[in-house]
């Protein structure tokens, strides 16, 4: 009996074995549970198990139900689906040149005042995500993709912090709020724009023209035309301001002309060209101050030259616009003045220029006549001297053309002289020079035979003293051997090989041996006659 329960223990244990593996991870681990996320997405877990959460929470913590803060990325992941419900989602991509403010959905509430969030607070975070690929739960963050602030060239940045200390003196230094000490130079920056606001303030130079119609294309002629045609110009300028105040800027176009009551009560109208800048270590105080630059053109500059005219215009009557020095006195008085008034305001003023002036016509008419009658007398006076300049120039004409031909016939003479100086020259420096050959050729032939002489006499005296020389050692040779004889004697010797055979046959007694009385002396010879027989007594 026992047997028979453990042998189905074994088969119930093998069928469980073999379930486990075929079924729990052969069907439900890789059919049920399989969850398999692609690239670029990511999958949110929502936990359907656990405790409640507390009412205005969001995220679910560890045992909590609901979803769960950190989601799963790219790739296979075995999910339990009675456990977990599982929502793909794409991921966070922030491209080149965007940043991403963070606004995070969960966490604890910010202190009254406060608007940036830190770790683990709801709201906004102050740092931004730079270009690239994040996993961020959407139940979690909510992600505001803006572009980088770029500062283009010609431009600097003006920036004002909206959170920190609270500045100690009219421009912040980093870490308070307001409108920073340092500016932004051109480039990109990757600045929360919840935190930071950035003016691009343009530097260089810049350019107001306030003028009449006339500038415009109508003609001037009257101040009451120029009035009318001041309307015009209002118009177009402040079309250029409507299109250029959306961007901070300045690009205005002509404006109304300045027109004041002179001295004695006549309107005047004048054409200003203002050129200015600002300095870049200048615009934060100045933006700080007055605002961009559309503001301070409008709300500074466009008033000062209109009350400058104003003041320093009345002082002068109307002649005074039209002729004399007074004219420059105006301009002088008007240019140094809006430049004080305005560096005083850490504007740089480069050029304040009064381009035209318009009076009335019952001022103007009489004194252009007048001028115009001295100018047409004067044109005449000039014409009469023109007219004797002229003959007086003819008359000079015919003489340069004479003096010409006297100078031609004078060239070609002096030409004909040089060319037979030069000829006669020519010839003679080739006479002497055939002069100088013949002679040196003499002294050359001289000089030779002269060698060849002294050569020959040299060869003769050579010749002598090698004899006389020779003769001499021979003496000598004589008279060391002892005489001639001996001498004689010791030169046969001498020229004798060395090894020599003499073979002497005996033929008799005779004439032979007679003259060899003297031969005993020479070895061989004593020898020889020592051999030979002796006659018989």
């Amino acid at each position: 009996m026992k047997s028979r329960i453990f042998h189905w223990l074994i088969i119930a244990a093998a069928v469980v074995a073999v379930g486990y593996f075929f079924v729990y991870d052969g069907f439900w681990v890789w059919v049920v549970e399989n969850t398999d996320v692609p690239a670029n997405k990511m999958v949110v877990l929502i936990a359907k198990t656990g405790k409640e959460m507390p009412s205005g929470q969001i995220i679910a913590e560890p045992g909590q139900k609901g979803v769960l803060l950190e989601p799963l990325g790219p790739g296979r992941h075995f999910i339990n689906p009675f456990l977990y419900e599982r929502q793909i989602k794409d991921q966070l991509v922030i491209k080149g040149g965007e940043i991403g403010v963070v606004i995070s959905k969960f966490g604890k509430e910010l202190p009254h005042g406060e608007f940036l969030a830190g770790t683990g607070d709801r709201g906004i975070q102050r740092e931004v995500l730079m270009p690239g690929t994040y996993r961020l739960n959407p139940y979690a963050y909510d992600i505001k993709i803006v572009k980088m602030i770029e500062v283009d060239p010609g431009y600097v940045g003006v920036v004002t912090a909206r959170s920190g200390k609270n500045a100690s003196s009219q421009l912040a230094e980093p870490g308070e709020r307001g409108v920073q000490k340092a500016v932004l130079q051109p480039g990109l920056y990757a600045l929360n724009p919840e935190v930071y606001s950035v003016e691009r303030v343009e530097i260089g130079y810049n350019q107001i023209t306030m003028a009449h119609g006339g500038k415009l294309p109508a003609t001037q002629t009257s101040g009451q035309e120029a009035n009318r045609g001041s309307k015009l110009a209002a118009a177009i300028g402040e079309s250029f301001l409507h299109q250029n105040a959306a961007m901070g800027q300045s690009t205005l176009g002509v404006l109304p002309a300045v027109t004041f009551p002179s001295s004695d009560g006549f309107p005047i109208t004048i054409d200003v060209t203002l050129l200015w800048q600002l300095l870049p270590q200048d615009a934060p105080s100045v933006y700080a101050r007055y605002g961009n630059i559309h503001k301070i053109e409008q709300n500074i500059l466009i008033p000062q030259i209109n009350s400058t005219a104003r003041i320093k215009g009345s002082t002068f009557g109307a002649v005074d616009f039209i002729v004399g020095d007074k004219r420059e006195e105006f301009q002088r008085a008007f240019q140094e003045t809006i430049e004080t008034t305005l560096t005083a305001k850490k504007l740089q003023v480069d050029l304040a220029l009064v381009q035209d002036t318009l009076v009335p016509e019952t001022i103007s008419g009489p004194i252009q006549d007048a001028r115009v009658a001295i100018e047409w007398n004067t044109t005449n006076t000039e014409k009469t001297k023109t007219e004797a300049k002229k003959a007086d120039l003819d008359e000079m004409t015919g003489r340069i053309k004479q003096i010409e031909q006297v100078v031609e016939f004078e060239t070609q003479r002096l030409e004909g002289n040089i060319k037979a100086n030069q000829e006669k020259q020519v010839n003679e420096i080739g006479a002497q020079t055939r002069l100088l050959v013949a002679d040196l050729t003499r002294q050359t032939a001289m000089i030779r035979a002269d060698i060849k002489r002294k050569l020959g006499g040299a060869e003769a005296k050579v010749v002598e003293m090698k004899g006389k020389a020779e003769g001499d050692g021979y003496k000598l040779q004589v008279q060391a051997a002892g005489g001639a004889t001996e001498f004689t004697n010791f030169q046969f010797a001498k020229e004798l090989p060395e090894k020599i055979r003499l073979s002497l046959i005996y033929a008799g007694p005779g004439t032979l041996w007679t003259d060899l009385d003297k031969a005993d002396k020479i070895a061989p010879l004593g020898v020889l006659q020592q051999t030979q027989p002796q006659p018989k007594k």
